[in-house]
């Protein structure tokens, strides 16, 4: 691919513009529906995993422990996934589906946003604990400055509680795109 991931962009000194996140996290959305559409939970939505052509084109890469939805149980005592990015039900070994791909990338929206993770800490076992039970920094004090329609987008996308993310990856695109068209004046 002619291009680089995203996790350049998610240091405190390399941040996109807003609208450019936007437009980024909503091409995400899009190809994770279709995955999602077909039966394919990607599993490890991370910005290594993000490639952003030079044209501004976003790729969702390796696809390689992706799973069809039908099947998609962690096996007992295998981790699958990038600990930083998983959603509190692969943390639990549950079955997933597209919200927990919807899960991972509210991480990395936050992180694009704010050039930190929501979830940190000294030892995996604690990184877990606090995925599946901490409330992250608030996006409001980490990054005052955002657009007023960030917050509720990264408050939906990190719910513990799948009722409460967003239901399809086509629901918060369209949010992204209202937001977009929002901050564009149109």
């Amino acid at each position: 691919l002619d291009g680089t991931d995203l996790s350049q962009y998610c240091d405190k000194k390399a941040r996109l513009a807003p609208q450019d996140i936007l437009e980024i996290v909503a091409q995400i959305a899009g190809a994770l529906e279709y995955a999602h559409l077909n039966g394919v939970v990607h599993r490890d939505i991370k910005p290594a995993n993000i490639m952003l052509g030079k044209t501004g084109q976003v790729k969702v890469a390796d696809f390689g422990v992706a799973r069809v939805m039908s099947s998609s149980r962690t096996e007992t005592g295998v981790v699958l996934g990038t600990p930083s990015y998983m959603s509190p039900e692969q943390v639990a070994g549950k079955k997933v589906d597209g919200r927990s791909d919807l899960f991972s990338l509210g991480v990395v929206l936050y992180e694009l946003l704010s050039g930190e993770k929501p979830f940190v800490a000294d030892s995996l076992a604690a990184l877990m604990y606090n995925i599946s039970n901490a409330k992250y920094p608030d996006l409001k004090d980490v990054c005052p400055g955002l657009p007023q329609g960030f917050y509720p987008i990264v408050d939906k996308l990190l719910s513990k509680a799948l009722s409460r993310r967003y239901k399809s990856a086509d629901l918060l695109q369209r949010d992204l795109f209202d937001l977009l068209e929002t901050l564009e004046g149109r």
